[in-house]
């Protein structure tokens, strides 16, 4: 599908479903290192699942616990273009998080249909929020596909704020994709997670995108020296390694004038790049 279609079809819908991104292998590779991920996570004191019984599995900052097989995710190529057609601008990482639908008797009690955006803006070239679902097992309402609501983006509507009309929430659709496709959807488009019928996974990447200007939940740029060696010059910028706020230097009595910097990083350090 052409980089036209594709906006032409999230901007008319607020989602699209593209097909054959990521290989099999690929997918098997993600699904095996989220696993371990989990089960080290079951043995950790400190971490609390945030929506383990509301049928649904969460694993945030996939960058951060494994960069080696995550940070690929981030920046494919026909994502990258997708998103600055959409943005017009710069955009950094939100998150980068895993999810899975489980089988629960306590479906409904959690989750409420919702926007993951922080404005639920009316008009397409006012987007703030952009996410990327990439499939990592076959999508199905019978495996707890995620709920859309098509063109619910341009309703201007945050609904997770609002008792939303029963009629209107009956206009939903469970997102039907392969293994390896990807789904680009809006911020502010209506969705939910669907019900786990059979048991079996629906392991999904979530790639959350902002513009710049915006803060994100979590600050990558906090990644450390390590991670650091690891990024591309593209990845750096998503991170948000360009748009961190100027300090004042009180030596000086100065600052630099502007956040975003449209400049190349390739040649400083992080402790350079964090003083900036």
């Amino acid at each position: 599908m052409e980089t036209k279609q594709i906006l032409r079809k999230i901007k008319n819908d607020g989602y699209c479903v593209i097909g054959n991104i990521f290989s099999n292998k690929e997918c098997l590779n993600y699904k095996e290192s989220l696993i371990k991920i989990q089960n080290k996570l079951k043995k950790n004191k400190y971490f609390k699942g945030e929506a383990d019984d509301k049928g649904q599995v969460v694993i945030r900052d996939l960058v951060l616990r494994d960069p080696s097989t995550f940070l690929s995710t981030i920046n494919k190529k026909i994502i990258n273009k997708t998103l600055y057609k959409i943005f017009n601008d710069q955009f950094i990482l939100d998150n980068c998080m895993a999810s899975n639908s489980v089988k629960t008797n306590k479906y409904g009690t959690g989750y409420t249909v919702h926007i993951d955006s922080h404005l639920p803006a009316e008009k397409f070239n006012n987007t703030t929020d952009v996410v990327i679902l990439i499939c990592l097992d076959d999508f199905s309402k019978e495996n707890g596909s995620t709920k859309i609501w098509p063109r619910s983006h341009l309703s201007g509507i945050r609904a997770q704020n609002i008792k939303l009309n029963q009629q209107k929430l009956k206009n939903f659709k469970h997102i039907k994709a392969k293994k390896g496709s990807i789904v680009f959807f809006l911020g502010h488009l209506w969705h939910q997670i669907g019900k786990n019928e059979n048991s079996l996974d629906r392991w999904g990447i979530l790639c959350h995108y902002k513009r710049w200007w915006i803060k994100p939940s979590t600050d990558f740029t906090k990644c450390g020296k390590k991670i650091f060696k690891m990024l591309t010059e593209d990845q750096k910028r998503i991170f948000g390694f360009n748009s961190i706020s100027p300090k004042f230097n009180f030596k000086k009595k100065s600052r630099p004038l502007k956040t975003l910097r449209k400049m190349s990083l390739k040649n400083l350090n992080y402790k350079q790049i964090l003083n900036y």
